[in-house]
């Protein structure tokens, strides 16, 4: 009992020698749970320093350790199950950077045999000068499309994470004021408990979580804006690569889509100039077709994106898998619920003493045993850890000299 003797100021042993019996019996209920959270590590040593000096003290720094235990504990789950769900995600992106590799390797075979065709001046610039420079504008777009994806995903993932983290801690801090507003929590009988008060309190302020989720919205709304007009401009250039008949004539034509990058009337006309061209037509079809499937397929995973995305945010319970706890959550799980039972018995006994003064400091300890050892109570998981720490600091506080 050495470390926990060493835990008692000197100006506490002076008061137990002068205080009377309600000073002997609140220090049973501090020295006890120093006790016991001394045995599971449930306090830094700084805290100790603070918690010892009172019930009060006591209480309130294990309510805040409990909190930041629960804010960890939250933190950490939600961050492994996002790296699981975004993992899953990742598929969206993945599908997109392999698609636009075997579009590249097309549009790459569609280059070299167009070199190796040695065209007339005319059928260059009548249809495939156009064609390869509607290809390579192409090309470049989708390129844009996958990268802008690959970082809209650790935008989203960020975000996501934020909106978590700012969630948690506003949960936290509420639920740190509640705790807090309770009697033992809001009659602050010294200035040591109301520095400990209001420090607790500003620990849990979540204005910087608040900061930081918007400024990760900002930059996601900003890609997906990006992204939103790269796709209209792609299903511009698609448009412009389909029978005119076939086109969307509610939509209004965009400013950039010209008459002469209007491919696929280029190929209409040119195939009745150039007799050559007739006999790669359906070679050249594969190309706008190749081009329409890809914008449509890009737009359906842009989609699929957004809801997967959404449904984390709104309804992460829906896309998170139940795992096996890992041990650093486990470790600290385990923690959260000793100090989860410690509070509430602290604020029990806290309120034992007040309720009659006239019990004798032996009459207290068996109500205090008692009161431990009662079923069902909400430190039950405890008790059996609570009553060896009550026998060690009922020991060492009624053999001091």
């Amino acid at each position: 009992m050495a470390k926990i003797t060493n835990l008692i100021p000197a100006e506490g042993a002076k008061a137990l020698e002068q205080a009377p019996a309600r000073r002997n019996k609140e220090m049973l209920v501090v020295m006890t749970a120093l006790v016991f959270i001394e045995q599971h590590a449930l306090l830094s040593r700084a805290q100790l320093t603070d918690a010892k000096r009172s019930i009060q003290a006591l209480f309130i720094r294990a309510t805040g350790e409990e909190t930041m235990l629960r804010k960890l504990v939250d933190i950490l789950r939600i961050n492994r199950d996002l790296h699981h769900a975004f993992s899953a995600i990742s598929k969206i992106s993945v599908r997109i950077s392999t698609s636009v590799e075997i579009i590249s390797k097309k549009i790459n075979y569609l280059k070299n045999y167009i070199m190796r065709l040695n065209l007339t001046p005319e059928e260059s610039a009548n249809f495939f000068s156009p064609f390869l420079s509607f290809t390579h504008s192409f090309h470049e777009k989708i390129t844009s499309f996958n990268d802008r994806m690959q970082t809209l995903l650790d935008l989203k993932e960020m975000e996501a994470r934020r909106l978590h983290e700012f969630r948690i801690a506003h949960d936290a801090s509420e639920r740190l004021r509640q705790r807090l507003s309770g009697k033992l929590g809001a009659e602050i009988r010294g200035e040591v408990e109301t520095n400990l008060r209001q420090e607790v309190l500003e620990t849990f302020d979540y204005a910087e979580s608040q900061e930081n989720l918007r400024e990760a919205q900002r930059k996601s709304r900003q890609m997906s804006d990006e992204i939103a007009v790269l796709l209209a401009s792609l299903k511009d250039m698609c448009q412009m690569a389909m029978n005119p008949d076939m086109r969307d004539q509610s939509k209004q034509p965009s400013l950039n889509a010209q008459p002469e990058d209007d491919v696929f009337t280029r190929f209409m006309s040119a195939l009745r100039r150039y007799p050559r061209l007739r006999k790669i037509k359906d070679f050249i079809l594969d190309y706008f077709k190749l081009y329409q499937r890809a914008y449509g397929m890009f737009i359906l995973d842009y989609n699929n994106f957004n809801r997967a995305v959404e449904t984390i945010a709104n309804n992460p319970d829906e896309y998170f898998d139940a795992k096996q706890e890992d041990e650093d959550i486990r470790v600290k799980m385990e923690k959260l619920k000793k100090i989860e039972g410690l509070i509430p018995f602290l604020d029990t006994m806290a309120e034992s003493m007040s309720q009659d003064d006239r019990n004798t400091f032996q009459q207290f300890s068996r109500h205090m045993s008692e009161g431990i050892s009662a079923a069902p109570s909400k430190w039950e998981h405890i008790r059996e850890d609570l009553l060896v720490a009550k026998v060690s600091a009922e020991a060492d506080l009624s053999t001091r000299v």
